[in-house]
């Protein structure tokens, strides 16, 4: 009998404690795709996917930036009303740590042991104190930079968070050494993908005409992989067709020392329990040659060393719970709403 997957185990979840974590009215079914579903929350509510603790700052950030939000009501000025929504959770684990420099590296430190202070992300605009935040989100790099060049092909400026590659979260700090290094974050949640090659077609080869150059640079984060003309076409699947954009971005801003960086590397935050987005590997190519490795184990072999790394959003909460005993409310909430408890064997 096939598994049940980590998203239909989180949609039932969620139809099960909407009455813990929202208001009576946002607890009424809400459409999406034309249908009233019992893990979605009424339309009209669906401010209450983010965390009461952030939500009018979090949305004050996102429009200000014109930053739509991923199948947003209110033409994107609002969150999605869909409780699996990726980006809700990436904000409601990490807008609280905006201003909080101390807590950024309390948690990520634990990962990146060289970090010895958060640095404010100052390319982006001023929050509404005029400081810059710690934590930025849907970052393409700093104002009218194309470091990938989608722009000429769009005929048009980087938008975040739509259109353009774009980093779900990025944080940055100086090391031990005195460099500093920023992390572009990828956050997974219930995503699942299907075998859909996306090097085909006319838009097809569009996209790879789009970030050839960049994949085959010399030096570059790819460069070691032999015949790179075969591993270009080999990853044009999900989600290595994401992994490989978000990893060139990073690339690109390394070569360009976007906000003085020394180092740019990638961060995925993805839930163990989520056997269906790990073990998604589409290509028969890269199947045979790295068997029996899943999507993350491949991505780690496939780049230079130190440029990639993946934690589970268990032990990112775990992390959260262990540091922040002084938010009770936030981490009470996070607790509550993504403290499941499925095993990861599931798919």
């Amino acid at each position: 009998m096939k598994a049940i997957s980590f998203r239909k185990m989180e949609k039932e979840r969620y139809s099960q404690i909407k009455a813990q974590l929202f208001s009576p009215q946002a607890q009424r079914p809400g459409l999406y795709n034309k249908t009233p579903r019992d893990f979605c929350l009424a339309d009209e509510y669906s401010y209450e996917n983010l965390y009461r603790g952030i939500r009018d700052s979090a949305i004050t950030y996102f429009l200000i930036r014109g930053i739509p939000w991923h199948d947003g009501l209110k033409a994107g000025h609002l969150p999605s009303n869909h409780l699996c929504c990726s980006q809700s959770c990436c904000v409601n684990f990490l807008f609280p740590l905006v201003k909080r420099p101390d807590l950024i590296k309390s948690i990520f430190g634990f990962w990146y042991h060289d970090m010895v202070e958060a640095l404010p992300i100052d390319a982006d605009k001023p929050l509404t104190d005029d400081s810059y935040p710690f934590v930025a989100f849907e970052w393409t790099g700093k104002p009218d930079a194309d470091y990938l060049n989608e722009g000429v092909r769009k005929g048009r400026k980087p938008t975040r968070g739509a259109n353009f590659t774009s980093a779900d979260f990025v944080i940055r700090f100086r090391e031990k050494d005195g460099r500093i290094h920023i992390v572009l974050g990828e956050w997974k949640y219930t995503e699942e993908y299907g075998k859909t090659y996306k090097g085909s077609g006319r838009q097809g080869d569009t996209r790879r005409k789009t970030y050839i150059e960049f994949f085959k640079k010399k030096g570059g984060v790819f460069s070691a992989n032999g015949n790179l003309d075969k591993l270009y076409d080999e990853l044009f699947y999900e989600p290595f067709y994401q992994f490989m954009r978000l990893q060139l971005l990073a690339q690109e801003m390394e070569a360009n020392s976007e906000m003085d960086a020394d180092k740019v590397s990638v961060l995925l935050v993805c839930p163990d329990a989520n056997n269906g987005f790990r073990n998604n590997v589409a290509s028969d190519y890269l199947k045979k040659r790295f068997p029996g490795e899943d999507v993350l184990g491949i991505w780690s072999k496939l780049v230079t060393p130190g440029k990639f790394r993946s934690i589970p959003t268990e032990d990112f909460l775990a992390r959260i719970l262990n540091v922040s005993a002084a938010d009770q409310e936030w981490v009470a909430y996070l607790q509550n709403r993504y403290g499941w408890s499925y095993p990861a064997q599931q798919g």
